[in-house]
């Protein structure tokens, strides 16, 4: 007969010490903002230059609201690096983020089915790297990762490989006795 027991004291949670970002995570972050600005403050320019009447309409709000907004996703890029964390432990990986609505997520290294290192431009020059976790039945990433060092990306995909050779070692094992 089936039995559903309810828990009454629930087990507390593990400190987990997590690991910050790379240090030119920071960087990495400020120089994807300015690829968005400079290109944005651009168009603008030259919708202002092409046209008088726009020109005349947004000036004082183009020349005091485009620095704020600037400087505040700078500032924001910076406060949510800083607050980012990662920690690999014996049998997860977990991920820290979120400066408001923080969020913390755990990924079983059995569930791992698939794992990814990107690395764009300017992520190659910094030496960064993405990590990109896929669990077992999922089309997108699972957990992904941005601002390690590509250094940190290849030892995190050794640990996990060499985690799932070692699970399935042991299932052999178990199966065999």
């Amino acid at each position: 007969m089936f039995n559903n027991q309810q828990i009454m004291d629930l087990p507390e949670h593990s400190v987990i010490n997590f690991k910050p970002l790379a240090d030119k995570a920071v960087l990495h972050t400020q120089l994807n903002w300015l690829v968005f600005y400079i290109p944005l403050i651009a168009v603008l320019v030259a919708l202002c230059y092409f046209n008088e009447t726009f020109a005349n309409n947004t000036q004082t709000y183009l020349l005091i609201g485009m620095p704020i907004l600037i400087v505040i996703s700078m500032v924001y890029g910076v406060v949510s690096i800083k607050q980012q964390g990662v920690a690999i432990r014996t049998h997860d990986i977990t991920f820290r983020k979120g400066i408001i609505w923080q969020q913390i997520t755990i990924l079983p290294l059995a569930r791992v089915q698939h794992i990814e290192i990107h690395r764009g431009p300017i992520e190659r020059k910094l030496d960064l790297a993405s990590l990109k976790l896929y669990s077992a039945g999922g089309m997108s990433a699972d957990l992904q990762i941005s601002g390690l060092t590509h250094t940190d990306c290849k030892n995190i995909r050794q640990f996990v490989q060499d985690y799932r050779q070692d699970e399935s070692t042991m299932q052999a094992t178990t199966t065999d006795e």
